[in-house]
């Protein structure tokens, strides 16, 4: 009976720290080398390099892959600020703040099976990157 309560107020914890009904955040989705601008920022978004080392659409993977993308950030100001949003690097996470927003990586498209298709090794133009975004915490 102990150990049935323990789980109970277990699953209360987790359901408190991770609401069932998750807020939905606005995407955009980058077209390599094209800018879009993020609705109602002032903010533009430029896929500039993807490295791309998912699993192969042929092969059973122990892991998903790596995605690292690097994107320009261009605002009204004069500066422009490079970020990287990465599922599974060290130096980045899939989640980064700049210019007032918070910008997150949702996916990446195409596929590996429909990049090896094309006969030849992908460019940035060929990638389709979808990421959400918000107004950053104060």
């Amino acid at each position: 009976m102990r150990l049935h309560l323990a789980a109970l107020a277990v699953i209360g914890l987790a359901s408190a720290a991770f609401p069932q009904t998750a807020e939905i955040l606005p995407q955009i989705t980058l077209t390599g080398g094209e800018a879009q601008v993020i609705p109602d920022s002032g903010v533009a978004l430029l896929l500039t390099r993807v490295d791309d080392s998912r699993c192969p659409g042929d092969v059973d993977c122990v892991w998903e892959g790596m995605i690292r993308a690097e994107i320009t950030v261009l605002t009204a100001a004069p500066d422009l600020t490079q970020i990287v949003l990465c599922n599974a690097c060290d130096d980045a996470s899939g989640l980064t703040t700049v210019a007032g927003l918070t910008i997150g990586l949702v996916s990446l498209s195409p596929s590996t099976v429909d990049l090896a298709k094309l006969g030849r090794p992908p460019l940035v133009t060929d990638y389709h990157l979808t990421v959400s975004y918000s107004p950053a915490a104060k």
